[in-house]
């Protein structure tokens, strides 16, 4: 068995100060620009230099100078007033990794299709040639109009990825309106940006091509009555993070979520459960028809064995009166799926353990017949339950071992996912 122990050192946060990843921000005349400047300080706040483009309509709903402020760095709002003397869209296309477009008005998206270049940030996403992401932010009849979406197609053939739009309320000069077409949150677009810049940095130029792939997150709750349940502490952070880079890598996923109050990953399909036995079913229906799955939920092992119809309440002055519950064992879902799985299917594992981790991993990975088992010590309080981060290492069923040293959830699902689906 060839036992390959490498470990990888991961930044704690993107980049480093000598070297920061630097990302172009386009701002259109939205309303919505004013959830950008979040955005910039997000960004900023992760490490990345943000530089700020923006259109005329831009710069009168929000000022340059605000922009200026907070990303540090000078603002370009018009062709004619570059500070320096090259020309400044092909300066910045040539350091920028990553242009995002937040908000992207039905205008700017029909240029871009179209090819025209009549302003600073139509002429530099000309230039630019890295990836583009777009969040689109319009009145819901501006977004369903056929032009816009087949304007949307035309840049998602080319490319581009959309994040968005969500749905819920949106301004409009008769006063607000429901529909498809507010801008995504910035905490949403933060962790869209900061996993497709991760999965830049892993690209080693070989892929799989594009792929199905399954994600599971968070916990289950097993209902003892109307009221209470039997739970675990799982955030469903872990998840939430592989889904974000899969989906930043380019393929197509969905991700079956138990309960966890974390905002959707950008471009998932999201089905939600809350038991193990909706887990199970959710699970045996999606792999069906999925090229890789990544087990990261935190699924129950047992349940009550009865679930009261009504709230179980203490009669009063049995204060001292024990309660004893029957306690049932769950279906084990990945040793269930080692029966139906096929060849060319991936299935990586996730373990939580406390102690003698390399034994259990390896146990596991035997048992549930899977390719990779990615194990953690949730017994350390900096990378257990509810953290931000983690540390993890992955086992093969080939034999190798690779330990992914602490970092955020996010880099680490990078590296897992980079990892287990690059060839």
């Amino acid at each position: 068995m060839n036992q390959n122990n490498q470990s990888i050192q991961n930044q704690r946060s993107l980049p480093v100060e000598e070297n920061p990843c630097t990302v172009v921000l386009g701002v259109t005349g939205s309303i919505a620009a004013y959830k950008s400047v979040d955005l910039v300080s997000r960004l900023r706040r992760s490490g990345v230099d943000v530089q700020v483009v923006m259109t005329d309509n831009a710069a009168r709903l929000v000022a340059p100078l605000t922009f200026l402020t907070i990303s540090r760095n000078p603002v370009v709002d018009s062709l004619w007033n570059m500070p320096r003397w090259e020309p400044g869209h092909i300066a910045l296309a040539e350091k920028s990794q990553l242009l995002v477009i937040a908000p992207a008005t039905a205008n700017i998206i029909g240029k871009l299709a179209g090819g025209i270049a009549d302003d600073a940030l139509s002429t530099f996403a000309l230039a630019h040639r890295g990836p583009l992401l777009i969040a689109p932010a319009m009145n819901p009849r501006m977004w369903s109009n056929p032009t816009v979406q087949e304007n949307c197609r035309v840049l998602r053939r080319r490319g581009a990825r959309f994040l968005g739009p969500d749905s819920g309320s949106v301004a409009c000069a008769g006063g607000e309106v429901t529909g498809g077409g507010r801008m995504s949150e910035p905490e949403s677009i933060t962790r869209a940006v900061l996993a497709s810049l991760y999965m830049m940095e892993h690209s080693s130029g070989k892929s799989g091509g594009k792929r199905h792939v399954l994600v599971t997150a968070g916990p289950t709750y097993e209902p003892l009555d109307p009221v209470r349940f039997l739970g675990n502490r799982s955030s469903g952070r872990m998840g939430y993070a592989l889904a974000e880079c899969a989906v930043a890598a380019g393929h197509d996923v969905t991700l079956i979520s138990g309960p966890a109050g974390l905002p959707p990953p950008l471009g998932a399909r999201v089905v939600r459960v809350n038991t193990a036995r909706e887990m199970e079913e959710a699970v045996i229906r999606q792999f069906v028809v999925s090229d890789a799955l990544f087990m990261a939920a935190a699924v129950a092992d047992f349940r009550p064995a009865e679930s009261a119809d009504r709230k179980i309440k203490k009669e009063k002055g049995c204060e001292e009166e024990r309660v004893s519950l029957n306690l049932t064992p769950t279906v084990d879902i990945l040793r269930s799926l080692s029966e139906i799985k096929k060849t060319s299917q991936r299935v990586v594992g996730f373990a939580a353990e406390t102690d003698n981790l390399e034994k259990h991993a390896l146990a596991k990975l035997r048992d549930k017949k899977l390719d990779w088992l990615a194990v953690n010590d949730v017994s350390r309080q900096d990378i257990g339950f509810d953290s931000e981060e983690n540390e993890v290492t992955l086992f093969s069923s080939t034999g190798d071992k690779e330990t992914i040293a602490k970092a955020s959830k996010l880099a680490v699902a990078s590296r897992i996912v980079a990892k287990t689906l690059k060839d």
